[in-house]
């Protein structure tokens, strides 16, 4: 890690020396465990001895062996969402609500089954995103039959096609 790098990643404190989160600080994989288990990046930040969101970001665009381990905790964090959905989905109403304080129950449980399924989606696309169907059919034209069946109906028609002559503008009287 470069001096400059070092000086960059510290934690503001009231007073004393600043604390540097070098990679073999555990901070980094406390940071990484918290989001596996589902928690936010700012929410696993926001207990004391870790660093800011500053020298997080940071650390990811300098440190290639973070950002792998970052990540995958992405990845993981998207999977622990998704057993959420089920363990919320899954959880019975209380069975003192009635009217309105029941339907506040399940808008509250829709709106954070429908929170954490966004955030899937968005976090691990191809498990957990909406299935576009891209599939493309080829219904292309041929040029020349359609030629040839434009000349077959042409030939065929029986109608009574009037010819016309053309007349010159300067013949005609005025």
């Amino acid at each position: 890690m470069t001096d400059n790098l070092a000086s960059e990643m510290t934690v503001k404190r009231k007073a004393g020396r600043p604390t540097v989160f070098g990679i073999d600080n555990p901070c980094w994989q406390l940071i990484t465990e918290q989001m596996s288990l589902g928690k936010s990046l700012s929410t696993a930040l926001k207990a004391d001895g870790m660093p800011s969101y500053h020298a997080v970001m940071l650390m990811l665009k300098k440190n290639p062996e973070f950002r792998a381990m970052y990540e995958k905790a992405i990845e993981d964090r998207a999977d622990r969402l998704a057993e959420e959905i089920l363990e919320l989905a899954d959880e019975e109403m209380p069975a003192h609500l009635e009217g309105p304080m029941a339907s506040a129950w399940v808008q509250q449980k829709r709106m954070q089954v429908d929170a954490r399924k966004w955030i899937a989606s968005k976090l691990k696309p191809k498990m957990y995103g909406d299935r576009i169907d891209v599939a493309v059919t080829d219904t292309r034209i041929s040029v020349m039959d359609a030629l040839k069946e434009a000349k077959q109906r042409v030939l065929k028609d029986d109608s009574n096609v009037v010819d016309v002559e053309t007349k010159n503008v300067s013949d005609m009287p005025d």
